[in-house]
């Protein structure tokens, strides 16, 4: 498969004047984007790479419009980066312009400013939030292309001798805007995203931190089940409890999307994915070993989720055939596949998830019991019990996180202090 480039920009908040403390033109953005696609979901606006007046524009605009092509013509989205350093936020983009057509949404900010490219913006999230885990986040990516003489593996907040916009490749090979699922809304910016407004998030993730998921771990989770833990969570942390089943739902899709990245992304990152194919034809989509159809698509150009239960089924078909390219790919992470095969598997259908998922969705609620959707969110968070979730990240990267879960300091110690007594 071709690479797939994005787009980086840097900006300044303190430009934004007027406007209270921690509320940038990002801010400002995000809040103008959802107006208008409230009003109409066909509606867009346009971020503005600013420049000073007395410079000349240098942006190669057709060299983004080439990348913007070719990532179209894979099915994927192309993503602007956008961050201040305190926060990530990332946009679908629709088209690249040098001049602001008339009539288009923008912020009022831009008035009077040179702006050398308009990036036209369907859909806005906010990414990451705090200073930590935006640094943490922009490492993943990457300036290596033909585009940029540049080479440099990670990013940082101090990497310089950039030209923005810069084109980068997300070692996350994350997809936010084209694995939506078709229960959701039609845009991820219509979506609740309690970090954005809400300061009891903060408290939220500490929590989960101190408690359930490492820092480490919990950044390596797909933002859309971060989201989902924190939605869920925040109802918790306020007391509020208003849709308990909404809380269970949450934790159902965050395991959805989580198992989705460590065993569908993990496929595409290690580019094992094109010899699965998938059936368009058949509701929903299944993954098929091979290609005996016409009808199929490339598993490694198909960016919608799967089920829990198709992405178990497919592991079990896997194993049964010996596949392999899963063979290889998960070649270092034997023991979360045998984890998915066995015991996750059977906690998975010992508690009825799958159907608990199904009915909450066709709005049943009536048939899950408050108590049994508690249930669904301590057995996947881990309250009373090693959670679903961290089980997964663990036996997936089991070297890097064997330190959270082992002492494997003490008896080093011990050693050294012993060798010092006999050389003194």
């Amino acid at each position: 498969m071709n690479s797939l480039y994005h787009f980086y920009l840097t900006f300044n908040p303190y430009l934004n004047q007027g406007n209270e403390a921690d509320y940038s033109q990002a801010h400002e953005f995000y809040d103008l984007l959802r107006n208008v696609v409230n009003e109409n979901p066909q509606n867009t606006c346009f971020w503005g790479k600013m420049i000073s007046k007395d410079r000349d524009a240098r942006v190669d605009i057709p060299s983004l419009q080439k990348v913007f092509e070719q990532n179209k013509s894979l099915q994927f989205s192309t993503h602007l980066y956008i961050t201040d350093f305190q926060n990530l936020w990332v946009g679908k983009i629709k088209s690249i312009s040098e001049v602001l057509p008339k009539g288009a949404h923008t912020l009022s900010f831009y008035k009077d400013k040179k702006v050398e490219v308009w990036f036209e913006i369907e859909d806005f999230i906010l990414l990451e939030h705090g200073h930590n885990n935006t640094a943490s986040r922009i490492r993943d990516f990457q300036i290596n292309n033909e585009y940029s003489n540049l080479e440099i593996t990670s990013l940082s907040p101090f990497t310089t001798g950039v030209k923005y916009p810069c084109i980068i490749e997300d070692k996350r090979f994350d997809q936010f805007f084209d694995e939506m699922d078709a229960e959701e809304s039609s845009h991820l910016v219509l979506k609740e995203n309690p970090n954005i407004h809400r300061s009891s998030t903060q408290q939220v993730t500490r929590a989960l931190n101190n408690y359930i998921f490492p820092e480490d771990l919990y950044a390596k989770m797909p933002h859309a089940a971060k989201l989902e833990i924190e939605t869920a969570e925040l109802d918790i942390l306020e007391k509020r409890h208003h849709n308990i089943h909404k809380i269970a739902f949450s934790y159902l899709k965050a395991l959805e999307i989580v198992l989705n990245d460590i065993i569908i992304h993990h496929l595409k990152k290690k580019n094992l994915a094109s010899d699965f194919f998938v059936d368009l034809q058949s509701s929903p989509p299944k993954i098929l070993l091979s290609n005996s159809r016409s009808d199929t698509v490339s598993l490694q150009s198909f960016n919608k989720h799967f089920s829990l239960n198709q992405l178990l089924y497919f592991v079990e078909n896997c194993i049964k055939h010996n596949h392999p390219d899963f063979k290889k790919a998960f070649s270092e992470q034997k023991e979360l596949i045998r984890f998915l095969a066995k015991d996750f598997t059977d906690i998975i259908k010992s508690n009825s998830l799958i159907e608990i998922r199904n009915a909450i969705a066709h709005g049943e609620q009536e048939s899950v019991s408050i108590k049994d959707a508690m249930a669904v969110r301590n057995i996947i968070l881990g309250v009373g019990t090693p959670g679903l979730l961290t089980q997964c990240y663990f036996l997936y990267e089991k070297e890097k996180y064997r330190h959270h879960i082992e002492v494997t300091e003490f008896n080093q110690v011990v050693q050294n202090k012993n060798k010092l007594k006999l050389v003194g």
